[in-house]
């Protein structure tokens, strides 16, 4: 029968794969709202990120009073310590896909500077990245967690070649410059959001072998 502290600790990562969830499902409603000038799917990914909101602040309340009460020891502690983390870059995912979402409303109906293709590329990486580094949690899978942290640079080349695309739009085209500069906005959302998508995993190798493996070089 699970103890309490287990009951506890099962609650926590269940909001937090909760979490999880939403931020994955607002990447790609922001990203399709962006590619049909759906004004109406880009507000539901705004309004849908206060339940993030509400569920970071829910979840940083619990794993504070678990720290405090219940003094969790080796493998729980990284447990909590992990999701306390997790938690905040799942927050900031949020953010970044509400502000690709801005971008739709700003477009204000008008379809997009070119046919969206690597930007949705660059959102499915994002997605998977989160998708494995929550199944290498479930699973206490560190091959996987590292094998997600080697995909950001991909992410980044990515985001340097859209980058440097829509510069040269601007520059042949000076009519270009605002859309250009959204799209760009966008494109850096996208990379940051890898970067979050990253930091899970490092979370993840925490908590499965209480190796710290932050600003190592990936092999």
């Amino acid at each position: 029968m699970p103890t309490h502290l287990e009951q506890e600790l099962e609650n926590i990562r269940s909001k937090v794969f909760e979490m999880a969830d939403i931020a994955i499902e607002a990447i790609g409603r922001s990203i399709e709202s962006l590619k049909r000038s759906d004004i109406r799917l880009a507000n539901e990914v705004l309004q849908r990120d206060t339940v993030l909101d509400q569920l970071e602040i829910a979840i940083d309340e619990e794993c504070i009073r678990i720290l405090v009460t219940r003094q969790p020891a080796a493998a729980d502690l990284r447990l909590v310590l992990s999701l306390l983390k997790i938690n905040t870059d799942l927050e900031r995912i949020g953010d970044l896909a509400t502000n690709i979402a801005r971008e739709t409303i700003r477009l204000d109906g008008k379809p997009t500077l070119k046919p969206l293709v690597d930007l949705p590329i660059m959102a499915k990486m994002c997605i998977d990245m989160i998708k494995d580094s929550f199944q290498a949690i479930t699973e206490k899978n560190v091959a996987l967690a590292k094998s997600v942290i080697g995909r950001d640079k991909d992410i980044d080349d990515l985001n340097t070649q859209v980058y440097r695309e829509l510069i040269s739009y601007m520059l042949e085209n000076p009519h270009t410059i605002t859309q250009s500069l959204g799209l760009i906005m966008v494109s850096k959302a996208l990379e940051r959001i890898g970067d979050h998508a990253t930091n899970i995993s490092e979370k993840a190798v925490y908590f499965i072998e209480g190796e710290d493996i932050r600003h190592q070089e990936t092999p």
